[in-house]
């Protein structure tokens, strides 16, 4: 496993991952409670809709963002490295040239990955 501090400069790194939020997102999964009693959490369910974001970001700025209703599947992923994400690169070893992700599902696509 290569250390990106040893092998890369950081003008050479664009980070790309994704996010989701919903009404959901801001409730603790954590409560306090009287000593020897059981925390109890009274939230009532909000069916709303879901956000996704998908960010692509360099040392300096944004690089690419997509805002999108719902989910983000995997031809959508893909679409947003290939349409917005690839043209803001250049090639190795210059400035924005390695592209960092994390090993998430949906950034698994034949071809992509």
């Amino acid at each position: 496993m290569a250390y990106i501090g040893t092998q890369y400069k950081h003008e050479q790194l664009i980070f790309l991952d994704e996010l989701a939020k919903d009404e959901r997102t801001i409730t603790h999964g954590y409560g306090y409670s009287e000593v020897n009693t059981k925390a109890v959490k009274r939230v009532a369910f909000i069916h709303s809709k879901q956000y996704t974001i998908l960010l692509a970001l360099a040392l300096d700025s944004i690089i690419a963002i997509d805002i999108m209703e719902g989910s983000c599947a995997k031809e959508k992923f893909k679409n947003f490295v290939i349409s917005q994400v690839l043209p803001q690169m250049n090639s190795y070893p210059h400035t924005r040239s390695v592209l960092v992700i994390d090993n998430a599902r949906i950034h698994h696509h034949d071809g992509l990955i």
